[in-house]
């Protein structure tokens, strides 16, 4: 939109509407910086005097080829809409913790949904937006829809049982009105070209398959359960997986849209700036990865533990991966046109590379976390080891000591907002019962009854202190389903399993992610290589890419194998590991390849 230049705007006043059109320069009053950013989608206008320019119009016409008003840069009301995006995944990150495989396909499932809405609004913007009263109120209304996806961001748990499923319909409403929103910006579109016979056809199928997505959105509405309650009155819990639906209609109608333009080369992207939109939210994601790592560290420094080596390795090696996904990302970024088809496929390639940037970033930043439960952990479970080696003369020294080790490394540090009353009760009850059953214990080393109750309250201590620990570091673990016999007690092995299992699930799909980010940007660079770049030297860099990501993906695999797993994660080595295969990606992308090269080729740089 032209929010860009403020003496255009006061030069000539805002329509109602206004033509998608590109117009003759002397018709309209714009600025030098306005003129300088925008460009043509045709070259067949005559460059060495404007007196030609009406014939060029008219061989428009004639050839039925519309010359669309492009900009070379993304505009602010565009920029202005990627705050509301970002702000979503912020504020969406933030609330939605990823332990377990539900949460995972919700975290992915939101961020689809976000993702593919922000994509069809910039298709439409980069194409066709043109600044007058009805685009601005149409921004308006998108900017709502960017709210609505932040009203339901933290009650979002599809696919999980709920007495009231009111949020989830009033989000499909949402949905409806943002792609009402877009049909009637292409219908505006479509009219002002209307005397253009080619474009009629594609811009009327993307205006039927929008409207249709929309109108399957409100459908929607009623197919999530209603109210119910039992004879007492009290909410029943129920389940729906209609969402799935919203998945399946948002992925068609954006594919739909993206073929469209391919085979209609009228309204293709030629001559926009979508790539620009692409690198510029590609590095919004980055973003959100920096902060979310700041967060991790935040989250140690309010414990004040120390900073050990392995910590500050993960931190470094953190940073690292960041900086060397933007290198691997920017440093293959072409701003050139490379293709109609091409350079739409590999706009829509990002939907899956932003997937899995935000999720390898996200368990970067739980791994770092990670070590430090592992540091701290060991730290404490070392103490308390050493002091049941040890002799004393009474159940009360011996309670203390072990009293003073948690206390001493867990509970004098645990932050302002975490609730550990609970977990110091039963810290407390369990020094007490472990005093009791030491003294017995003096007196007969058999006393079966001592030996279990000593077994029972040292459980409990390490449960408790297990996991204020991990509470401390905002992470938490799924709840166990107990069937039948619900007061049965948890033991320690239970509780210390249950966070394995939520790292093992970090650990996963942090290097599948990590494996899938390098073979897809592999894929998105072949797209874009020109064709004065297509020989063996640069096949041979992005083969190399595409290797090293399968490889890093099969790390995965470890987990089928127990012992090597736990040894793995009991290491250091997890980030490091991701650095060092991304080092080598950097470091091939940039080495030249002479034997590759013919003569008189320049290369891009030495390394």
């Amino acid at each position: 939109m032209g929010h860009d230049d403020h003496q255009s705007e006061e030069e000539q006043p805002l329509h109602l509407f206004a033509s998608p059109l590109h117009e003759h320069p002397n018709q309209t009053h714009r600025s030098k910086n306005s003129q300088a950013s925008d460009i043509e989608l045709t070259k067949t206008q005559d460059q060495h005097t404007t007196n030609h320019v009406p014939f060029d119009r008219m061989d428009d016409v004639l050839h039925d080829k519309p010359s669309f008003h492009r900009h070379a840069e993304a505009t602010t009301a565009e920029l202005f809409y990627d705050l509301f995006f970002v702000a979503n995944l912020t504020t969406f990150t933030s609330v939605l913790e990823i332990n377990n495989h539900n949460t995972l396909t919700a975290y992915i499932g939101f961020f689809s949904l976000l993702w593919l809405t922000w994509y069809q609004v910039s298709l439409y913007d980069v194409r066709f937006s043109a600044d007058s009263v009805f685009e601005r109120i149409a921004k308006t209304i998108h900017f709502g829809v960017m709210v609505g996806f932040a009203v339901i961001g933290p009650q979002w748990h599809p696919g999980q049982q709920t007495d009231d499923f009111k949020i989830y319909r009033a989000f499909g409403l949402t949905l409806m009105v943002s792609r009402i929103t877009l049909a009637m910006q292409y219908t505006v579109t479509l009219c002002y070209t209307r005397k253009y016979s080619r474009t009629v056809l594609p811009l009327a199928m993307v205006i039927g398959s929008t409207f249709l997505a929309a109108m399957l959105y409100g459908a929607l509405t009623p197919a999530f359960p209603k109210e119910k309650f039992d004879n007492q009155g009290a909410p029943v819990l129920q389940k729906s997986e209609a969402y799935i639906a919203w998945y399946i209609i948002a992925i068609c109608e954006t594919i739909l849209t993206v073929t469209v333009s391919c085979v209609w080369r009228v309204i293709s992207f030629k001559g926009t700036h979508l790539v620009q939109r692409m690198s510029l939210l590609t590095l919004i994601i980055l973003g959100e990865g920096i902060i979310v790592i700041c967060k991790a560290i935040s989250k140690i420094v309010k414990n004040e533990f120390l900073w050990t080596s392995a910590v500050i390795g993960q931190i470094v090696a953190a940073i690292l991966i960041i900086y060397f996904l933007y290198m691997l990302y920017f440093d293959r970024l072409h701003e050139d046109h490379f293709g109609s088809i091409k350079q739409q496929i590999w706009s829509f390639g990002h939907f899956p590379l932003h997937i899995v940037l935000v999720l390898v970033l996200q368990g970067v930043s739980l791994l770092i976390i990670w070590t430090q439960a592992m540091e701290g952990l060991t730290d404490v479970y070392g103490s308390l080891s050493q002091i049941e080696g040890r002799n004393f003369s009474s159940g009360v020294e011996f309670a203390n000591a072990m009293n003073e080790s948690v206390w001493t490394h867990v509970y004098d540090f645990v932050p302002k907002g975490v609730d550990a009353s609970k977990e110091m009760k039963a810290v407390d009850t369990a020094v007490v019962q472990m005093q009791e059953a030491y003294d017995f214990l003096l007196i007969d080393m058999g006393n079966a009854t001592a030996q279990a109750d000593y077994t029972d309250a040292v459980n409990d201590l390490l449960a408790a202190t297990t996991k204020t620990l991990f509470d401390s570091l905002s992470v938490s673990a799924p709840k166990p389903k107990l069937k039948g016999d619900t007061s049965k007690k948890i033991d320690f092995q239970s509780v210390f399993d249950s966070y394995v299992k939520v790292f093992g699930l970090v650990f996963t799909y942090v290097f599948v992610s990590g494996g899938f980010s390098l073979i897809i940007m592999a894929i998105l660079g072949y797209l874009a290589l020109p064709d004065s770049q297509r020989h063996l030297s640069h096949y041979i860099r992005l083969g190399v890419n595409f290797i090293c990501g399968i490889g890093l993906a099969l790390i995965s695999t470890f987990k089928y194998d127990w012992d090597l797993k736990a040894k793995y994660l009991s290491s250091a080595w997890m980030i490091p590991t991701i650095v060092l295969v991304y080092f080598v990606c950097v470091v091939v992308n940039h080495l030249v390849l002479p034997s590759f090269r013919r003569a008189g080729k320049k290369g891009r740089g030495m390394f």
